[in-house]
C-alpha cells in the first residue's frame, strides 16, 4: 500500500507530539493462516512482538517521498473503507509507538501511520482479532 497524500512535515510533527506517550493501537488487515499473521500484500509473516521494517522490493534506491514502512490505519473505519476483510482476511489490532511514525498521510481519505517497528499481537489474543 502507498498513501495516497502525506502531510507536509510540519504538520506530521504537530500530530506526532499530540499522540499519547506509550503503545497506540492501529488497524491493519491481514491474513491468518497455520497460526501466523501475515501481511495480505506482500506475504511476510508477523511476528508477536516487535517487527523491524524491511525493504523486500528490488528497487536499489529508496522512494524519496518516504522510507519503507508498516502502513497502518489509526481507525479501523479507515481499513474498512480501504479494504474488505473476507475469507482468510482479518482486520487485527497492532501498536506502535510515536517514536516509530516515519510518514502520516490519507488512504482512501483516512488517516494513516508509517512506522519502522510494530507489535503484533500473539493469536493468543482474541481481542486482536476483529474480524
Amino acid at each position: 500500500m502507498c498513501l495516497t497524500t502525506r502531510f507536509k512535515p510540519e504538520v506530521e510533527k504537530t500530530m506526532i507530539a499530540k499522540l499519547p506517550d506509550g503503545l497506540i493501537t492501529v488497524y491493519k488487515a491481514a491474513v491468518v493462516k497455520n497460526s501466523h499473521i501475515f501481511s495480505w500484500l506482500r506475504g511476510r509473516r508477523f511476528d508477536t512482538g516487535k517487527n523491524k521494517a524491511i525493504d523486500l522490493s528490488s528497487r536499489n534506491e529508496p522512494s524519496p517521498w518516504y522510507g519503507v514502512g508498516f502502513h497502518s490505519f489509526v481507525t479501523l473505519y479507515g481499513i474498512k473503507k480501504y479494504l474488505h476483510a473476507g475469507g482468510a482476511l482479518h482486520y487485527i489490532k497492532f501498536q506502535i509507538r510515536k517514536e516509530w511514525i516515519t510518514a502520516i498521510g490519507k488512504q482512501e481519505n483516512c488517516i494513516v501511520y508509517v512506522t519502522d517497528r510494530i507489535i503484533s499481537p500473539s493469536l493468543k489474543d482474541k481481542s486482536a482479532i476483529l474480524e
